[in-house]
Parts: structure tokens; C-alpha cells; sequence
């Protein structure tokens, strides 16, 4: 009967001890299947904020002639309009200039045509950086000098085509002749659809 009774006792406690270790395994296993889910929506969400951290950059991060472009161009106020350009506002075009990476052979639309010359000109960044030279193109009313404007003259320049342009000291390269126009654009690396870009020269439009 003793024998009995401490062989029922063991197995009892032997029972238990099993019961416990499935329920700590099970709840290991619980935690173990919620660390692992953690970590994947970690990973997606990680992804995901650095594919948005990427578009940000993208977006940020459109430059010309080394500087930053002004994102909120608009169009021009005050400009006589030509009536007799090859190509009127909302013309399909395809951009043959090679101002900025991933302009030529973009997709366009011209969205204004204006009579009046445009300048080639090398101006010193308001931020102290390196000289810009060649920067296609301004056009006269965002110039200021004494006297008229042609190729040698000294300039202050007016535009805010990109960042630290406005207010910096140049000089005119070479004077092209009108019409100007401005046009919205894919652009052939980021796909960014840029707005009211400023300014191009008919000979760097074609038809399409």
C-alpha cells in the first residue's frame, strides 16, 4: 500500500512537471512567433520610411549648375507674349538642351512663350560656392546693369531659378536671340514632373 501510494505520488509529480514544460515551450514559442512578427513589420517599416526617405531625397535634391532648383516656379508676369513663335503654349515638344541630367530628349509641354533675348551667363552663388559658368538661361528682366545688356557686361542677376542665385554678382557670356519659352518636363532620371522651367531657346525644342 505505501509502495502504491508513492508510485501514484511520482507519477502525479512527474505529470505536473510535463505540464508546466508544455505551457513555458508553448509560451516560448508564442513569444518567439511575436518577436519574429515584430521584427518583420521592423523591416517594413524600416523599408518603407527609407523608400519614402529616398523620394524625399529625390525630390530635394534636383540640381543645375551645381545648385539646388527653386521647386515653386511660376510664370513670368509682366512679359510680352509672342504671337509669332514657332511653337504656342501647349505645344508638345521633346527638350533637345542639355541644362540639367535628365533633360535631353524629355517629354514637354510649353507652357509660356515670351518675346523677348536670353543670356548665357557666369555668376558667383550668394552662398559663396563655386562659380557657376554658363548657366543657361536668364532673360533681361531678371538682370540688372547700367546701360544696355550684351556679351562682357557686368550684371547683378534677378532670378530665382535655383537657390542662391538671387542677388549674386555675374557677368553676360553671349546674348541669344527670342523667343523664350518655359515649359513642364519629365524628367528622364527621377520621373519628376518639373514645372514652369525657365527658360529655354526655340532651337532646343523639337516637335513631336
Amino acid at each position: 500500500m505505501k509502495m502504491s501510494k508513492l508510485f501514484a505520488t511520482v507519477s502525479v509529480a512527474t505529470l505536473s512537471l510535463s505540464m508546466l514544460a508544455g505551457v513555458s515551450a508553448n509560451a516560448s514559442s508564442k513569444k518567439d512567433m511575436h518577436d519574429m512578427s515584430s521584427m518583420k513589420m521592423d523591416k517594413k517599416s524600416s523599408m518603407s520610411m527609407n523608400h519614402s526617405s529616398m523620394k524625399m531625397n529625390k525630390k530635394s535634391s534636383m540640381m543645375m549648375d551645381g545648385l539646388e532648383m527653386n521647386m515653386n516656379s511660376k510664370l513670368p508676369k509682366g512679359l510680352k507674349k509672342a504671337t509669332n513663335a514657332k511653337f504656342k503654349v501647349g505645344s508638345k515638344v521633346t527638350l533637345k538642351a542639355r541644362h540639367m541630367e535628365g533633360m535631353y530628349n524629355a517629354k514637354a509641354t510649353v507652357a509660356g512663350v515670351y518675346k523677348t533675348d536670353l543670356y548665357e551667363i557666369d555668376f558667383m552663388p550668394t552662398n559663396g560656392g563655386k562659380m557657376v559658368k554658363n548657366h543657361k538661361w536668364v532673360v533681361a528682366s531678371e538682370l540688372k546693369a547700367k546701360g544696355a545688356l550684351k556679351a562682357g557686361k557686368s550684371v547683378t542677376v534677378l532670378a530665382d531659378h535655383m537657390y542662391n542665385m538671387k542677388g549674386a554678382k555675374g557677368k553676360i557670356v553671349k546674348v541669344h536671340k527670342g523667343p523664350a519659352y518655359v515649359v513642364n518636363f519629365t524628367d528622364t532620371k527621377t520621373h519628376m514632373v518639373m514645372k514652369n522651367h525657365k527658360w529655354l531657346t526655340q532651337s532646343e525644342l523639337k516637335a513631336r
